[in-house]
């Protein structure tokens, strides 16, 4: 299978972002809603507990994914961590690009525009310890590895959603 381009990726990983849409501690509802004027980038409402759980087990599995980027094996690319950013009682989870750890620390580019937190750039350089990350993901071999809040919002999608995504992912949920 041939190498997932990077605009493939992340257009998947922008159309399930987490963008919140209040303070920071209020449950939302589940909705997907496109902004308009944005191609790419979808505003998701979710569930609180939903999240919550993928969350946990983006951090629970945090290892594994230390693992594989430290040593990839052959197919194994595109890896990004999600970050929390809060500015006031606002939080807007960003994925971050280009990912290196060093001294118990991720590094890495924001990947997506911000649109709430002022002050963050795109392509700005920030950091994040593992256990305060939102989500990881890689690409092995075409199917997605981690994702856990890509796999929480792909849930909450309607059929037709799905089959965008889908097109629009160049790679595998399984």
């Amino acid at each position: 299978m041939p190498k997932l381009t990077r605009h493939s990726l992340v257009t998947a990983l922008l159309l399930a972002a987490i963008i919140s849409t209040g303070k920071a501690d209020n449950p939302t509802s589940m909705e997907l809603q496109k902004k308009s004027g944005e191609s790419e980038t979808f505003r998701v409402e979710n569930e609180h507990a939903v999240m919550r759980k993928a969350v946990d087990q983006a951090r629970k599995t945090i290892g594994e994914f230390i693992k594989a980027l430290q040593h990839p094996a052959a197919g194994q690319s595109d890896f990004e961590v999600k970050k929390p950013f809060v500015e006031g009682n606002d939080v807007e989870h960003i994925w971050l690009s280009d990912i290196e750890f060093a001294g118990g620390r991720f590094k890495g580019k924001v990947d997506n525009a911000p649109m709430k937190i002022h002050g963050l750039k795109l392509g700005q350089v920030v950091s994040v310890n593992p256990d305060e990350i939102s989500d990881w993901a890689y690409v092995d071999n075409g199917k997605l590895v981690g994702g856990y809040t890509i796999r929480a919002h792909y849930n909450q999608l309607t059929p037709d959603q799905k089959k965008e995504f889908l097109r629009e992912a160049d790679f595998k949920l399984e």
